[in-house]
């Protein structure tokens, strides 16, 4: 049976001004609900990857194939709705607008979107064991809650694919922990596709495929 592949990479390269490329001709497929880590040393590229992958940045040469979907052709306001629909985002440092409650943070994505909540803003408040602190403002709970809520907004609109940027970087042994529980779950009662970049070993070894970035190639492991 031919794999159900989610992501396709071909060819694709990224410069910035005239230095050598930070990826050169990078190659690979990830699994549709696929754990995947990105590594390798700072600056070898992780972040442009996932950028790429998640259509913030587009390469300048290559394709990459997102679902079925050729991200290359998308116009912006396209591409913009793509995201939405189709992919999450877990950044280092949370994302969250610090104004509005661990609630509200949940509730903009469904609003962006045109969703009603139907009950799903209190589910995923449960899902991800913070419904105790739906009502406090982001800039009043802990590292480990504002990450665990990072994940939740993402999965508000249920997306194919999570993206995450060293989202334990911020956090001390034991959140780490608990929000690596966070993204196997994730992937387990979800169906969600996994790509984290990260340093964390022991983030990267629950990763069912490790992609080693090293001298602008793609090593999969």
């Amino acid at each position: 049976m031919m794999p159900d592949l989610v992501i396709v990479v071909e060819g694709l390269t990224k410069k910035y001004n005239s230095r050598e490329p930070v990826l050169d001709d990078v190659a690979f497929s990830i699994e549709r609900g696929e754990s995947v880590a990105i590594h390798g040393k700072s600056g070898c590229g992780k972040t442009t990857l996932l950028n790429i992958l998640g259509g913030l940045d587009r390469p300048d040469a290559g394709e990459v194939i997102v679902d079925g979907t050729s991200l290359g052709g998308l116009p912006e306001n396209t591409l913009a709705r793509f995201r939405l629909e189709k992919i999450g985002f877990v950044f280092q440092d949370f994302n969250l607008l610090g104004d509005l409650t661990v609630r509200e943070n949940l509730e903009l994505p469904l609003t962006l979107s045109g969703r009603r909540d139907d009950g799903k803003v209190d589910e995923i408040l449960d899902k991800f064991d913070i419904h105790n602190i739906a009502a406090e403002k982001a800039t009043m709970i802990s590292g480990g809650e504002a990450q665990r809520t990072a994940i939740a907004r993402a999965m508000m609109n249920e997306p194919k694919i999570l993206l995450a940027d060293e989202p334990t970087g911020n956090l001390d042994d034991e959140n780490a922990a608990n929000v690596s529980s966070m993204f196997e779950m994730t992937r387990r009662d979800f169906g969600t596709t996994i790509v984290l970049a990260t340093h964390d070993a022991d983030l990267a070894k629950n990763a069912s495929k490790k992609i080693l970035l090293r001298d602008g190639k793609a090593v999969v492991q």
